[in-house]
């Protein structure tokens, strides 16, 4: 049994619908404005990479395109980005790390010291 999703016309609203086999149910309404006029969405996908595939696609130019090596928040993007890429091998803390490399480069910026991390030794990557 697939599950569908819904995009009401009037509302605006998606939501999803458990379909038995693999027509619109008759009667189906919007949960929030109960209107009938409703139409199937097509649903997003993921869709499995080779770690192969994934190293490629981080060295692609592309995911540089936009950042500016001057902006804290810009890196912190595209730091986050490469996490979502890497998935688990990046840690369940990625994330979070990210934000706190971000919090302390601002608090070093407002105590006036010359920006946190690139004061000091590089970070060997392994």
């Amino acid at each position: 049994m697939p599950i569908y999703e819904y995009i009401c016309h009037d509302c605006r609203a998606r939501f999803q619908k458990l379909v038995r086999g693999f027509q619109d149910p008759e009667g189906l309404t919007c949960p929030r404005c109960q209107s009938i006029t409703v139409r199937r969405a097509i649903s997003r996908f993921a869709t499995v990479k080779s770690e192969e595939a994934r190293m490629e696609s981080l060295a692609d130019p592309a995911n540089f395109a936009g950042l500016d090596e001057t902006d804290p928040r810009s890196i912190a993007q595209w730091a986050k980005r490469m996490g979502k890429e890497l998935g688990e091998e990046a840690g369940e803390d990625w994330d979070t790390m990210v934000e706190q490399m971000i919090e302390e480069e601002f608090q070093d910026e407002g105590d006036g010291k010359q920006g946190g991390a690139a004061s000091e030794e590089p970070i060997g990557w392994a």
